[in-house]
């Protein structure tokens, strides 16, 4: 399943009880607290061991940013 914006900003700062991560594309991903904090992820192997690299928050890295 692809993010969308309206997605997203239906769940920022509101409580969430869902999936914890949701996956976009292409290794990016969020996170979701329960108070509803948004946080960009991109998964990678390096050099084979799994690893994240945390790119912000969302709003402010938006969407189309994050896939950049």
């Amino acid at each position: 399943m692809s993010l969308s914006g309206t997605l997203l900003r239906s769940i920022k700062g509101k409580p969430y009880s869902g999936k914890s991560e949701l996956s976009d594309r292409d290794g990016l991903s969020v996170r979701i607290s329960d108070a509803g904090t948004i946080t960009w992820q991109y998964r990678f192997r390096f050099p084979s061991s799994p690893a994240r690299l945390t790119l912000g928050r969302y709003p402010d890295v938006k969407l189309a940013e994050a896939r950049k």
